[in-house]
């Protein structure tokens, strides 16, 4: 009774969260900003937490002209191109100097360092109070990577003067790289199997692309049909609370000793809020989560079966943390930017399969990850008469038929062939929480609960995204929140794509 009880409480709890997030039009494509040019100002902001928290930070604002001009956490994610050369002029609107640094760019700025009083106060030239500094770059290698203040950093990297680029390979869209897939998955035609979806990855008119330069036509180590960001940061309260109110920061100075994180962030939310809106401007016109105007950017992936998903992980807090994608292992094909591929792809494959991924402060991981219900020994789909795309063919028509309960009908249960060794339960036994169709199969709805559902226009299957380190599925103490997202697996609908090139559902 008292398990009965929890898990109920378990349930309401998810479904308040979820309340406010509509899952229809959720969407966690990359967002941010291209060119070769900018204007940045660092700024003061507040950001929000599901527990009702209301912190100070310090962050970066995109001030070009058309840009967003908001200071935002975290900063404005770089979109370029390898071989780019960038230039930003900062401008400092906080009290402190400010600098910028790009770790894995070939700096063409100034690198003297900035010395105060006798001591390194940063390794390049900083921007004073009310002042600007131009700040240059050229990204020689695709890749993941960040940039982040570099003056005085216990104090400004914790308070989130840290951002994302993203290098697209010289080779990106302009390379076709022809499909396979493994053995046993197809997609079909008027029931004639063919062995993909997609005819070829990386073309000029396609979605996706490739994360690195592939070595031939035929290497598929890093093609992608979408891309998410995961940069994970994390906030002390209690150092937050010091750095607005206490005055006398000199005599009175934090005990980073102390320092203990109690938020957990991803790209700037903490769970639930990384499963709402992003907040994003077209035409002038600003919709999304309005209720996060300094954190824009959301992490909720969504993504056909077979697709190929490219996780970009960056970790600019402090800790320790191991991200652990439910429903498949991700395969590590890059760290800090350089591709675990042997030159020309003549060597071996240096990459590596993780059921977790443990990031190191400062660390970069690009990752892909790709579900097709392969190995599960059933039909995911409960019409067993058509073949969909990248169907596991091994998996086709095994039935997903279960016991006869003998109290129910009075006989000897007998599993029929290549059924799933189960007894069902009966919907007054069974929570479907939020996202459930009320059905064990892909794309089917069934009868649910009163009061239970609704999260789950698709009727797809979802996977929790999240923290393995416990305290950080939390906000502030207070569970569920933190580091967690979920990811959703989508039906192919019959004809074209039910989700935009911004991930978008649209049915």
């Amino acid at each position: 009774m008292l398990k009965l009880q929890f898990m109920k409480k378990i349930s309401l709890i998810l479904a308040a969260i979820i309340l406010l997030l509509s899952v229809g039009q959720a969407n966690a494509f990359i967002d941010g900003i291209s060119g070769t040019s900018f204007q940045f100002a660092a700024r003061e902001g507040r950001l929000s937490t599901p527990d009702g928290g209301n912190l100070l930070f310090w962050g970066f604002a995109d001030t070009t002209p058309g840009g967003r001009a908001s200071v935002q956490y975290p900063g404005p994610t770089l979109i370029i191109n390898q071989g780019d050369t960038v230039t930003i002029t900062l401008a400092n609107e906080l009290k402190e100097p400010v600098s910028m640094m790009f770790p894995g760019m070939t700096t063409l700025s100034s690198m003297v360092p900035a010395l105060k009083q006798g001591r390194l106060s940063s390794l390049v030239p900083e921007c004073e109070p009310g002042g600007t500094q131009t700040y240059s770059f050229r990204a020689d290698k695709a890749g993941t990577f960040y940039y982040q203040s570099g003056s005085n950093q216990a104090i400004q990297l914790r308070m989130g003067l840290f951002g994302a680029i993203v290098v697209r390979p010289v080779l990106h869209k302009k390379l076709a790289i022809h499909n396979t897939v493994p053995f046993g998955l197809y997609s079909s035609t008027n029931g004639v199997r063919h062995p993909q979806v997609r005819l070829d990855y990386n073309n000029p008119t396609g979605i996706g692309g490739v994360a690195y330069n592939p070595s031939n036509s035929s290497d598929m180590s890093t093609v992608y049909d979408r891309e998410f960001l995961y940069m994970v940061s994390e906030m002390d309260p209690k150092f937050q609370r010091w750095m607005e109110f206490e005055q006398d920061k000199i005599n009175k100075p934090f005990d980073f000793s102390a320092w203990k994180a109690n938020y957990w962030f991803i790209n700037g939310r903490n769970a639930p809020d990384t499963m709402g809106m992003p907040l994003t401007s077209k035409n002038g016109v600003v919709s999304g989560s309005l209720q996060l105007p300094s954190q824009p950017y959301n992490c909720m992936p969504l993504f056909h079966p077979g697709e190929r998903v490219l996780i970009r992980i960056i970790n600019m807090g402090q800790d320790f943390h191991p991200l652990h994608t439910h429903g498949n292992h991700m395969r590590v094909v890059a760290e800090d930017g350089n591709l675990l591929q042997s030159s020309g792809g003549t060597g071996a494959d240096l990459s590596w399969e993780a059921f977790t991924v443990t990031m190191a402060p400062g660390k970069t991981f690009d990752a892909t990850f790709t579900w097709s219900g392969k190995g599960l020994g059933w039909d995911i789909y409960e019409d067993t008469a058509t073949f969909r795309p990248y169907e596991y063919i091994a998996d086709h028509i095994k039935t997903f038929t279960p016991f006869t309960s003998p109290a129910a009908s009075g006989l000897t249960p007998k599993l029929p062939p290549q059924g799933l060794p189960v007894i069902m339960p009966g919907i007054q036994e069974t929570m479907a929480g939020p996202n459930g169709s009320g059905s064990p199969f892909l794309g089917s709805k069934e009868a649910l609960t009163p009061g239970e559902g609704g999260f789950n226009p698709f009727n797809g299957f979802f996977f929790m995204w999240h923290s393995h380190a416990e305290r950080e599925l939390t906000n502030n103490d207070i569970f569920p929140g933190g580091l967690l997202t979920m990811a959703g697996i989508v039906p192919w609908p019959a004809t074209g794509d039910n989700l935009t090139v911004l991930d978008e559902y649209m049915p």
